[in-house]
């Protein structure tokens, strides 16, 4: 008998947050093959999950132009810095998206069916994962070996980026993924560059709250680590947007 695949639970939930948003871009040489879905395999909770869920096969012939933008400018680049090699994201001709709604709610058994999705389509062929959310890069085969019951890991699921210029003594610091949680990104501008890991750490610590079910809105003043810090609506303008897809909530110190 198989062992149950337990929900991923979110302790500090709050009414009030938005639509969890979940998207990934799995990428292959030509068709996928045949594989038996199987929960216990790939770490689907319940069948019940999958009604949250909508997978689309776009091959690239249907638009050749958009579907070679995902290897080349700026995610080209992203793509060579998380996989190195980015021959198979060249090969591919498919493109399979996973892609996930769900109303907020007291635990994140959508983001446990978006990765059991994958890791299915990775074992049918799969060898490239755009997660979009985190603009973050995945090798086809290192997913494949994420445990069937595995815990929740933030580091997977958010990711927080320090955006400075290559000889910038400042930088931005924000994350990417809260979206999935329905929760906003969060932004600290301006950070020197003595204080990127003290800030990130910050940051991390914050998107953990969120990510756990706490909802944090403009105005709130918060204590992280013996920090006060206030919260307040970002405003991007044409020189400091960050093209988040998401709502974000701009960290100073109050």
């Amino acid at each position: 008998m198989s062992t149950p695949i337990a929900p991923w639970p979110r302790p500090a939930f709050q009414p009030g947050g938005s639509t969890n948003v979940f998207q990934l871009f799995c990428f292959s040489a030509g068709p996928l093959r045949e594989v038996e879905m199987s929960a216990s395999r790939f770490g689907l909770p319940s069948a019940e999950v999958m009604k949250f869920v909508e997978v689309r096969e776009l091959p690239r012939a249907v638009d050749s132009a958009w579907f070679d933008g995902f290897r080349s400018g700026s995610l080209r680049t992203l793509a060579q810095q998380a996989l190195g090699d980015v021959s198979a994201l060249d090969a591919a001709t498919q493109l399979t998206a996973v892609l996930i709604s769900r109303p907020d709610t007291d635990d994140l058994v959508h983001l446990q069916a978006g990765w059991a999705v994958t890791q299915w389509l990775v074992a049918r062929g799969v060898t490239v994962v755009l997660d979009a959310q985190t603009n973050r890069f995945w090798k086809g085969a290192d997913v494949a070996e994420w445990p069937a019951l595995r815990p929740f890991a933030l580091s997977v699921d958010v990711n927080v980026v320090v955006e400075a210029e290559p000889t910038a003594s400042v930088a931005t610091i924000h994350t990417r993924g809260l979206q999935k949680f329905g929760r906003p990104d969060l932004v600290v501008r301006d950070v020197p560059g003595s204080r990127w890991d003290a800030v990130a750490g910050l940051v991390r610590a914050l998107a953990g709250q969120l990510a756990e079910g706490t909802v944090l809105r403009a105005g709130d003043t918060v204590t992280l680590a013996g920090n006060v810090v206030k919260l307040a609506a970002y405003q991007p303008t044409a020189e400091t947007e960050l093209h988040l897809n998401n709502d974000a909530l701009l960290i100073s110190a109050a």
